[in-house]
């Protein structure tokens, strides 16, 4: 079975191979200039953290490689910030609760934990969202040339509900 495993993997590194030749071979005409305003965005992290920490040396090239790419893909990177915010703010009330519940005495752990249901309740009726406000218009943007933002529907970047799930 590992074999078939081991098999399977390296059959499936040859493919994702060959289909990225083939899309670099037939990219369409924008994807080039933003792939290298990504990676020159990075590699300006590294150079800048050569000589720092290695909390610099991690956060520089990450931090410009995410301008690089919000630059480039404006509208992606806004979904892609709300869904992460929510997420972060979901794990810290969660982390919250544990901490206050491990401080707090048994009778006050189930009074605490009622108020907090409410308050969880409110948190999800938060993330959901038209479809105008979640998704960014092109429009705005007043680019000439089409971009896949104008190429794609609503559905790709917010599901057809209106809401994110987040879980």
């Amino acid at each position: 079975t590992a074999y078939v495993f081991v098999k399977n993997g390296i059959m499936g590194s040859i493919q994702f191979g060959k289909d990225v030749y083939v899309y670099l071979n037939n990219s369409p005409p924008e994807f080039l200039p933003k792939a290298t305003v990504i990676m020159v965005s990075g590699l300006a992290g590294v150079v800048l953290a050569r000589k720092g920490s290695k909390f610099k040396k991690i956060t520089y090239p990450l931090g410009l490689t995410t301008v690089g790419y919000s630059v480039c893909y404006p509208a992606q990177s806004v979904v892609i910030a709300k869904v992460t915010g929510d997420k972060l703010l979901s794990a810290s009330h969660q982390t919250y609760e544990a901490v206050r519940s491990l401080w707090a005495g048994k009778e006050t752990v189930t009074k605490l934990q009622q108020e907090s249901k409410p308050i969880m309740q409110e948190d999800k009726k938060g993330i959901s969202c038209t479809k105008s406000e979640c998704a960014v218009e092109s429009k705005s943007f007043n680019k000439p040339e089409s971009s896949p933002v104008e190429s794609r529907s609503n559905e790709d970047t917010v599901p057809s509900s209106g809401e994110l799930n987040i879980s």
